[in-house]
């Protein structure tokens, strides 16, 4: 924090992700909530996390902790020193922090942290990416220990002072455990937003002959989603012709999924590239096989001009946009490969949740 700046203006958060423009949805969610706190004159200010400490402090601070929380304490001294790592660094910086009392939780997985915040007198806005229990691999779990953990996490985010979700499915789902949780849906930060319409204009005029699956697959849901489209769409392309370019982090190893001249796999591209590939896509295919649905990426490509073609697991949340053909089986999906797609109209700003969650903060602070 720069010591010319009026601490008064500064809010504490913790993320896992930066606000890079250029990152993954995760980044992209995390610079969208920056812009809107930005709108409410507020700053962030991040908690710390590489604060020095022996791994006996982090296992006694553990214990402590735990206990203190009615938490079971593990077998697992990994599992108690983390956290005790945890509680150490949010310790320090709630005791250094100056600003108002307001903490801004993305971190959601991170279950200690409303307990510890409330210990220090801050209020907690919980910002979720996801709800963590549900996000692949842990939906291969046995019936039980994805009921506990689910469990365990609403009981933690029942924790926080607001709740802003970003899916419509899990504000249902906190709802209906009995917890006050609001919507908050992705819409682009304003750099995002004026390229994606560039885009859209450049579309009028393109040439769009080509299919686009873009994905990070280093990510093993991403990359399990991305397997399975891409053998559907090989068996597809036996009987109706069609080209598909395949692009993304770790896309290389996508290969062996690819033996037909038509599917070209580029792996990690540059954003000249990409830019390029989204004005001369006939529409992107979006595929999950289990997960948290594509929150960030379909609705930017629908700002785009980009029809989108994704399965019921990945448009959940945003299956009401106009330019979202959804399937849930190879033969629906077959049918969409062939059908005459149009530009999409652009989605409206969310405009009163986004005042909603500008009206809760400064009620916090």
């Amino acid at each position: 924090m720069e010591d010319h700046l009026n601490v008064d203006m500064y809010l504490l958060r913790e993320t896992k992700f930066s606000g890079n423009l250029n990152g993954h949805g995760g980044n992209r969610r995390t610079a969208q909530i920056a812009e809107l706190i930005g709108k409410s004159s507020f700053l962030v200010e991040d908690t710390q996390t590489e604060i020095s400490s022996t791994r006996l402090n982090r296992y006694c601070a553990g214990t402590r902790v735990m206990t203190k929380l009615g938490f079971e304490v593990p077998s697992s001294l990994r599992t108690v020193g983390l956290y005790g790592y945890y509680y150490l660094n949010q310790k320090h910086s709630f005791q250094r922090h100056k600003g108002p009392k307001v903490l801004l939780w993305e971190a959601t997985d991170n279950c200690i942290t409303p307990y510890i915040a409330k210990e220090f007198g801050f209020k907690v806005i919980a910002l979720p990416h996801n709800l963590e229990s549900l996000v692949a691999p842990e939906i291969s779990s046995s019936t039980s220990h994805l009921s506990k953990k689910l469990e365990r996490e609403i009981r933690h985010l029942a924790k926080a002072d607001v709740i802003f979700c970003m899916s419509r499915e899990e504000q249902w789902l906190l709802r209906f455990w009995g917890i006050e949780a609001n919507f908050l849906p992705y819409y682009p930060p304003e750099a995002i937003l004026a390229n994606l319409q560039k885009i859209r204009e450049a579309r009028r005029s393109s040439e769009k002959q080509r299919f686009l699956v873009i994905g990070t697959a280093y990510n093993p849901p991403t990359r399990a989603g991305m397997v399975e489209q891409l053998q559907w769409l090989q068996r597809i392309r036996e009987k109706v012709e069609f080209a598909v370019d395949v692009a993304g982090y770790g896309t290389e190893d996508l290969l062996e999924f690819c033996n037909h001249p038509d599917f070209t796999v580029l792996g990690t591209v540059d954003s000249d590239k990409l830019y390029h590939l989204m004005i001369e896509a006939k529409a992107v295919i979006v595929h999950q096989k289990a997960g948290a649905g594509s929150l960030t990426r379909i609705p930017e490509m629908l700002i785009a001009g980009i029809p989108v073609i994704a399965n019921s697991n990945a448009c959940r949340s945003t299956s009401d946009y106009t330019g979202i053909y959804c399937y849930d089986s190879e033969i629906e999906l077959a049918n969409l490969v062939e059908k005459s797609l149009h530009m999409p109209s652009i989605i409206d700003r969310p405009a009163a949740a986004e005042n909603s969650f500008i009206h809760n903060l400064k009620v916090l602070v």
